[in-house]
């Protein structure tokens, strides 16, 4: 509430104001400038330097702008891990006469483009050096990145095994995703010199879908 030194009427008038700012549409153009800014803010300071008065620099908006569309830092950094990690799972739609093995060929190959993007790479460093000293970010990371594409994958599967109870398809997909990355990802992340990590991708995904196909089928 603003409080307005010129009377009632400019009393009353500062509370409508504020209401009237408070119910105004969020401007989906500043909340992509925010989560753009977020995240090099959080890559560059890490989670414990970053601060919402940096972001909103960084946006050129407004920190109370940033508090509208985030209301905190644990928010907002969440809300960024989900468009960089997981709010853009590159699965494109397949054709109506695609079997399973087309569908699991597809979601690994998805998961292979999504965790080799650099800007996934350069968070996923990120939460794993400042896991011991911000548990908080690790855990966010966890639950706002990974755990999203595992969920995506799930219900994927759930949709051809509906005989599978929750518990064993979230299994069976993190299981498929860790044989999809298998050792190349970790190379990938040490920066290791190039290779052609293609090739190891490839051969991982024919793997992992030789060992979930049978158990969605049956």
């Amino acid at each position: 509430m603003r409080l307005v030194k010129c009377g009632v009427t400019c009393y009353v008038r500062g509370m409508a104001e504020n209401r009237s700012s408070s119910t105004r549409p969020l401007d989906p153009q500043k909340r992509l400038a925010i989560l753009e800014a977020a995240q090099k803010v959080f890559l560059s300071q890490g989670f414990a330097g970053a601060t919402m008065d940096h972001v909103a620099a960084e946006a050129g908006v407004g920190k109370m702008t940033v508090y509208r569309h985030f209301g905190s830092k644990d928010a907002l950094f969440e809300a960024m891990l989900h468009e960089v990690c997981a709010g853009r799972f590159p699965h494109a739609p397949l054709p109506e006469s695609a079997t399973l093995h087309d569908e699991l060929h597809a979601l690994g190959t998805a998961f292979v483009e999504l965790v080799t993007d650099p800007n996934r790479l350069a968070t996923y460093r990120a939460a794993i050096g400042e896991a011991e000293r911000f548990p908080a970010f690790a855990r966010l990371f966890y639950e706002g990145a990974v755990m999203l594409v595992v969920d995506h994958v799930a219900g994927r599967f759930h949709a051809h095994a509906p005989h599978l109870s929750d518990v064993e398809v979230r299994r069976l997909a993190g299981m498929f995703l860790q044989m999809v990355q298998g050792p190349t990802l970790l190379r990938l992340m040490l920066g290791m010199p190039p290779q052609p990590w293609n090739d190891d991708f490839a051969a991982q995904i024919e793997m992992a879908v030789d060992f979930v196909e049978p158990r969605l089928r049956s």
